[in-house]
């Protein structure tokens, strides 16, 4: 059975329309059977998710946002310019809660030690971790593969946007088709 993948992108504010775009772009370049709507209004997380300690948004709870424009048959993915942590780490560069079908990339961080053109691959290789992850893979080990782990922007700058073939195959197990691996 071939997977359809519906793909609702948000941003927020600071979150340039034309990034939606480009995001939009690298999922159809992914994959075969791909159906990406982009939400034209910005949304706006809550000052209550913000941590004045920590000087940082919660994760879950701006995900959770996100899950509220979510329809039944899409998964959202959500960009956002802010930094973001989970109780147990420092911070993320993203997060994904499969259950409510939603992820979002915190893209404050990615910005740093790059330049512009660098900056846009990180957010793509996120939005394609993050989609990744609502579909049911988990984190890799193989260098290149996108779905591997990235602690630092440096570890996000050495893989690549794709998959391995071990993950494509677990896609393609699931009913997905990708054009390239």
């Amino acid at each position: 059975m071939i997977a359809q993948l519906n793909v609702l992108l948000l941003r927020t504010q600071e979150i340039e329309h034309n990034l939606l775009r480009s995001c939009s772009e690298v999922l159809y370049e992914i994959f075969e059977d791909v159906h990406v709507k982009i939400l034209e209004s910005p949304i706006d997380i809550p000052e209550h998710l913000y941590d004045p300690r920590r000087k940082q948004y919660h994760a879950e709870g701006v995900i959770y946002l996100a899950s509220l424009f979510r329809r039944p048959e899409h998964y959202v993915v959500l960009l956002a310019n802010v930094d973001a942590y989970v109780p147990s780490l420092n911070f993320v560069f993203g997060l994904a809660i499969p259950a409510t079908r939603t992820a979002a990339v915190f893209t404050y961080r990615l910005q740093m030690w790059t330049d512009f053109n660098n900056y846009i691959h990180r957010i793509k290789k996120e939005v394609v971790h993050e989609l990744g992850h609502l579909i049911g893979l988990n984190h890799c080990s193989t260098s290149q593969c996108v779905m591997r782990f990235s602690n630092s922007v440096f570890e996000v700058d050495e893989k690549k946007h794709l998959f391995c073939f071990k993950c494509t195959r677990k896609l393609m197990n699931r009913g997905y088709r990708l054009k390239t691996s």
